[in-house]
């Protein structure tokens, strides 16, 4: 009887339990949030005044920063959100950085993206994530990002290209995810021994003619996006993943591989979006109709994609979109 009085009391008390708890599980419950909320706990008590200046997960969203200030002005609004987070990395007394991660779906400075992945590398950051637009010129990655050796996790989209050097020499990455990449080999991935999740995003290889994946150790591969604009002709993917167990293909013309053998393979999923042909074998995406050429280009195109879906013969799954059946059944083919 007595015990119940007591909890019933520490019940009416109101006790706060979630500022007696250490740092490391405030920072860990503070992960879900944005880094403008983390901010905000300063003036919960004073038990939370310094709290944000070491949370270790700093997620910095443009639609959350702008959706609690009043401005009319997108500029306005993109210099607020830059000095913001240009205090929160000045104010943080260099502690150590889990994650930093940038969501700007619209334009912004090359500077603040550049500076944002120096900042993560030299505070042992073990993932970055930078998803946004920059138009000016290419992003070009800090000397000191090369051979970061605490990085994990990297995701690189940014709509207006990535300047990649030849090597990224990343011994601890196992997810890698690049969106925007303008015009390289792909051999920079062997520079990753450990990588495990690779996805290619909307990438421009107008000038390469070979595109090589060699990751010993590659479980996942994810290419999507992959336009004929965008795509020298005749590109081919030199692949060397031995242990290469899932893979996803979602573009508008076939891809081209080198001689492969993917017998470890067990789930693929291939997505043709919307197309119509010309007479010079381009292909673009039109999600209403088809507009049929000639028999030729047709029979080449149907051929091609053949001789990519060949490449999956030992899977144990495939899935395909619906409008690779409506390719494999046109005039003079069949399944």
């Amino acid at each position: 009887m007595e015990s119940r009085t007591r909890k019933r009391s520490s019940l009416n008390n109101n006790e706060d339990r979630i500022s007696t708890l250490p740092n490391v599980l405030l920072h860990r419950i503070l992960s879900f949030v944005d880094a403008v909320q983390v901010v905000q706990t300063c003036v919960l008590s004073k038990r939370w005044m310094n709290v944000w200046k070491s949370h270790p997960y700093l997620d910095f969203n443009f639609e959350t920063f702008s959706s609690l200030i009043n401005s009319d002005y997108y500029e306005d609004e993109m210099v607020n959100f830059t000095d913001f987070i240009n205090q929160v990395l000045v104010r943080r007394n260099n502690f150590k950085a889990i994650k930093i991660s940038l969501d700007l779906c619209g334009h912004t400075r090359y500077s603040l993206v550049e500076s944002l992945i120096y900042y993560a590398v030299k505070h042992h950051a073990e993932e970055i994530c930078i998803d946004t637009a920059c138009r000016d010129v290419p992003i070009v990655l800090p000397l000191c990002f090369l051979n970061c050796e605490s990085l994990r996790s990297l995701k690189l989209r940014i709509d207006g290209g990535i300047a990649l050097p030849k090597s990224l020499g990343l011994p601890s990455l196992k997810t890698l995810h690049l969106g925007g990449a303008q015009n390289f080999d792909g051999k920079i991935f062997s520079s990753c021994p450990n990588l495990e999740n690779l996805k290619i995003e909307d990438i421009c290889l107008n000038t390469i003619e070979n595109f090589n994946i060699h990751a010993l150790i590659l479980k996942s591969l994810e290419i999507l996006n992959w336009r004929y604009s965008r795509v020298k002709t005749g590109c081919k993917v030199m692949l060397f993943a031995p242990k290469l167990t899932s893979f996803k293909f979602d573009g508008n013309t076939p891809l081209f591989w080198s001689e492969v053998n993917l017998t470890s393979l067990d789930d693929v999923n291939v997505v043709l979006q919307r197309y119509y042909y010309r007479h010079d074998y381009q292909f673009y995406v039109d999600e209403d109709e088809y507009i049929s050429g000639e028999d030729e280009t047709k029979q080449g195109f149907c051929l091609d994609l053949l001789k990519m879906l060949h490449q999956f013969c030992s899977a144990k799954s495939l899935t395909l979109s619906m409008n690779i059946i409506e390719v494999c059944i046109l005039k003079h083919f069949t399944i």
